[in-house]
């Protein structure tokens, strides 16, 4: 007699979850890999100024967008008496194109000079000051759609929007990399691709939609007296975090081949973000709806995303000579990349450690956090950069990365607690500042680093046994439901 299938675990039922999530992100991470094998090819000084063009694209987007993303995120399906979550939508969408239009204007008009020098452009900056407004605006309307489809649940289309706004943001401007070196078409394909998408995806979002007439201004009033206050309160920290990598681009912007450089090892750092797919899109609504009645479970998923995070982070310091003999020439990274993937880490871990800001509605600290970000960012390349380069701003990226991470972290774990264990996080963190040092110290010497390395992930393994346990324990259970369905 047939025996019933077995009721998936509680865990197993989490991974399947976020599993879902994540196919954009691992189909988005074989483009983001094509472009570091394209980076790795090209001449470092050749895509300098193109990868600082597409970096301030992000934050002029987010100056534009208010956070009005969010805001549709939130109440799409929660509109004011009266609107419907398509009428916000369009609501939403013109008045981003609006402020976009002005901005772009007196910024091109009026001070396309210094936002060039700002922006790291180049010698001829002034000139493609307009076209980074263009192509914001363009990226603005597919992060709309984006938002649109997915509200919407339509996965297939969501799924490839984000794929091919991946690849306008990451792959797409640099093919032109392989016939010239001239920055103006490296611009032109950056627009095309973000245009190309745009427009497609836009009609695809409107298709079969009925006609609504427009809004009238009370209508107006009601929508932007709703979505306004909670977008504006999120904007700043939207705005300012593209600026981490910005601001180091633009500190380096007299050598474009170091720029090209960081560029290179600020993507090839991102690796680490592998390990993180899908979780954040998963991970904060979980959290919104079982914050009450799940905290320890909460808990014990942080400690598992930090055991993960700190044993791959280890494993590419351990083997990233690897990486740099397939880029040879590259190979200049080496002394400061662990410094460039310790900031990644910080990036990722933080998704499980500030939600206590958003819970306790206080999202202020949130930006404050970016914010003192950016303000050390901002010093220390000042301070570092002449002196030390690249090294210079790595080290730069590091610090403002650890100083928001910080500050958040306290925050979110005042009003609402999710590391169950403070010992184990902080002797997590300590091993991780000890595998950086190994990694600038040993980089000509690959043997001791791999003991060393090796000796660090013993003492993960030890400090994070349970977790360890628990993660062979899911892979076991999901390898046998696996066995049987087949």
């Amino acid at each position: 007699m047939a025996q019933p299938p077995e009721k998936p675990t509680k865990a197993e039922s989490f991974a399947g979850s976020v599993m879902k999530y994540s196919i954009a992100t691992y189909l988005g991470f074989v483009i983001s890999g094509a472009a570091l094998v394209i980076k790795g090819v090209l001449p470092a000084e050749s895509y300098g100024v193109p990868a600082a063009f597409m970096s301030y694209t992000v934050s002029l987007m987010n100056v534009g967008m208010l956070g009005l993303d969010q805001s549709l995120l939130r109440f799409y399906r929660d509109p004011p008496a009266g609107v419907t979550g398509r009428r916000m939508f369009h609501a939403c969408t013109r008045l981003s194109l609006l402020v976009m239009l002005v901005v772009g204007a007196v910024g091109s008009l009026f001070f396309a000079r210094p936002l060039g020098v700002a922006f790291g452009l180049g010698s001829g900056g002034a000139v493609l000051v307009p076209f980074l407004f263009l192509n914001a605006a363009l990226y603005m309307l597919v992060r709309y759609v984006n938002v649109l489809l997915r509200l919407e649940n339509d996965v297939r289309a969501y799924t490839a929007q984000t794929l091919w706004m991946n690849a306008c943001l990451n792959l797409i401007y640099l093919l032109p990399g392989f016939f010239t070196t001239n920055t103006y078409w490296f611009i032109a394909a950056g627009i095309a691709g973000f245009g190309g998408v745009a427009i497609a995806f836009w009609f695809k979002g409107m298709r079969g939609q009925p006609r609504e007439g427009k809004p009238d201004l009370a209508q107006y009033g009601q929508i932007y007296r709703t979505v306004l206050p909670y977008g504006l309160l999120l904007a700043p920290a939207a705005i300012l975090s593209p600026l981490y990598r910005s601001v180091c681009l633009t500190s380096l912007a007299s050598d474009a081949a170091a720029q090209g450089q960081f560029e290179f090892a600020y993507t090839l750092a991102l690796l680490v973000t592998t390990v993180q797919a899908g979780f954040s899109t998963y991970w904060g609504p979980y959290v919104y709806a079982h914050y009450r009645t799940e905290q320890a479970r909460i808990g014990r998923i942080h400690d598992l995303l930090n055991f993960l995070i700190f044993g791959f982070f280890c494993c590419l310091i351990a083997f990233e000579d690897i990486i740099f003999l397939i880029f040879p020439a590259k190979a200049d990274c080496m002394p400061f990349f662990p410094i460039m993937m310790l900031s990644s880490v910080f990036s990722i871990l933080i998704e499980g450690t500030v939600y206590g800001n958003a819970i306790a509605r206080r999202p202020h600290h949130d930006t404050i956090g970016v914010g003192l970000g950016v303000v050390v960012n901002i010093a220390l390349c000042a301070a570092l950069v002449p002196d030390h380069g690249i090294a210079g701003a790595a080290l730069a990226l590091a610090a403002a990365n650890g100083s928001m991470f910080l500050y958040r972290t306290l925050t979110g774990q005042y009003y609402y607690r999710t590391i169950p264990n403070i010992p184990r996080t902080i002797s997590g963190f300590l091993l991780a500042l000890a595998a950086t040092a190994v990694g600038v110290v040993c980089y000509q010497h690959f043997l001791l680093k791999l003991v060393l390395i090796a000796c660090i992930l013993f003492v993960y393994c030890t400090i994070y046994r349970n977790q360890l346990n628990k993660l062979i324990q899911l892979a076991l259970g999901i390898a046998r439901k696996f066995l049987r369905r087949s």
